[in-house]
């Protein structure tokens, strides 16, 4: 099933609405939330679909929708504009980073997470 068509289907909605609610509508890099500025939350393969990445609530992750274009390459250009190209090094940067807090073990991620959002007074979920 395509990419495109498969973003439309009810098995995609349920299994963005666990890894929504698994993760307390929060996004998992900068703790946004709905109702934040600007908040609109997405769901991301960790292990992209294109590279074999199964559709399974344990390989998805909450994310805002610009986290998502950070670690999304292909959204640079349309989210970025021209700073994607004279900021391609800062964004490179960014998304290895992005990825390396996404590739952490949850209790490891959570306390990076907790350790980052205490700095700028944002609460991470309570589980």
């Amino acid at each position: 099933m395509s990419w495109s068509t498969f973003y439309h289907t009810a098995i995609w909605r349920k299994l963005s609405r666990q890894a929504k609610e698994r993760d307390k509508y929060q996004c998992q890099i900068c703790g946004d939330r709905p109702g934040d500025p600007y908040c609109q939350l997405h769901v991301h393969h960790r292990v992209p679909r294109s590279q074999g990445g199964p559709d399974t609530v344990e390989n998805l992750i909450t994310l805002c929708d610009l986290c998502h274009a950070v670690v999304t390459k292909r959204w640079h250009g349309p989210w970025f504009g021209e700073g994607a190209l004279w900021g391609r090094d800062l964004l490179r940067q960014a998304r290895e980073n992005y990825m390396w807090l996404l590739s952490l073990d949850p209790q490891q991620r959570v306390r990076i997470q907790t350790a980052i959002w205490s700095e700028f007074g944002v609460l991470p979920p309570t589980r």
